[in-house]
């Protein structure tokens, strides 16, 4: 029976599995279906949201695979992305950048002020119709009449980041039933490829975003990394962040905050056009995968 150790890791109550295959290719069978969904269950496997697999890889310092609970997956994962740079960091504490490749691309991240923070270059945010995508042409920062939801949701602003993204700015986001009426925007015909739905209040002296999400295929969740940043762009691109906050700001979600910065387009910033994510990640603790667990 083969043993293979794995470390639980979180990042904003996001939580995972992670495994390393980079010197055992094997370790990536992880991936097949019936294997994930064993691992990934609360109640009978170890259990996460995601199951995370390093692999080895020519261009960069790892690989990441996201595995999501249901078995699928996925391109992009920003609260996994700081933890494996987390792990890359410790591995290897005189690089100035981890490099990580993904599906969605290749990432770069770099240390915060201190050991637990990371901060993650996301690249730059799909901003065409046809990139989020959405169903039509149009605007993307605003979609008007094209998806709207009860309660009198409407003209949300539309972005990828490596996965669709809407964001309605409202009032106060609190009041908004989003459990009751996530699943219908999601689902909603505007997206093709379904959507990560966002309900946000800017404060009022700007420096912070106060953000609700409801994401594609989980539903309420307590925190989500590229919606952060997908609302942190659109609060960029409609002018509710600007250069005055030095187009940054905390985006506070349930599971805890994450500062996104993004530098729009033309704005003369070195790094212009590129979305950062600054953040925590933590190891929970580490074990072994029992054998009736692998088979």
């Amino acid at each position: 029976a083969k043993s293979v150790p794995f470390k639980k890791m979180f990042g904003l109550g996001n939580d995972f599995i992670v495994l390393d295959a980079r010197k055992d290719p094997s370790i990536s069978t992880a991936s097949e279906p019936k294997r994930a969904t064993a691992l990934t269950d609360r109640k009978t496997g170890i259990g996460c949201d995601q199951l995370i697999i390093m692999e080895a890889c020519d261009d960069a310092m790892c690989r990441m695979r996201i595995i999501n609970a249901d078995g699928s997956e996925v391109g992009a994962c920003g609260n996994a992305t700081r933890c494996i740079g987390g792990l890359l960091f410790e591995e290897t504490p005189s690089a100035e950048c981890a490099t990580i490749r993904t599906k969605a691309g290749l990432l770069k991240c770099y240390k915060g002020a201190s050991p637990e923070m990371i901060c993650v270059d996301m690249g730059e945010p799909g901003l065409i119709w046809d990139q989020v995508p959405v169903s039509k042409e149009c605007d993307t920062l605003n979609c008007g009449t094209n998806c709207e939801g009860p309660g009198g949701l409407t003209n949300a602003a539309c972005c990828s980041m490596g996965n669709p993204h809407a964001t309605f700015f409202v009032e106060d986001c609190e009041k908004v039933p989003l459990d009751t009426i996530g699943h219908d925007l999601e689902h909603h015909s505007f997206f093709p490829e379904r959507c990560n739905v966002s309900v946000v209040t800017v404060s009022k002296d700007k420096k912070s975003i106060r953000m609700r999400v409801w994401e594609r295929g989980t539903g309420i969740t307590q925190a989500c990394g590229t919606g952060a940043c997908g609302t942190a762009v659109n609060a960029v691109r409609r002018g509710l962040i600007g250069k005055d906050q030095d187009y940054s700001a905390e985006v506070q979600m349930d599971g805890g905050s994450l500062t996104i910065k993004y530098p729009p387009p033309g704005c003369g910033d070195k790094d212009e056009g590129h979305v950062f994510m600054t953040g925590r990640y933590d190891l929970a603790y580490t074990g072994v995968i029992p054998a009736s667990l692998w088979n």
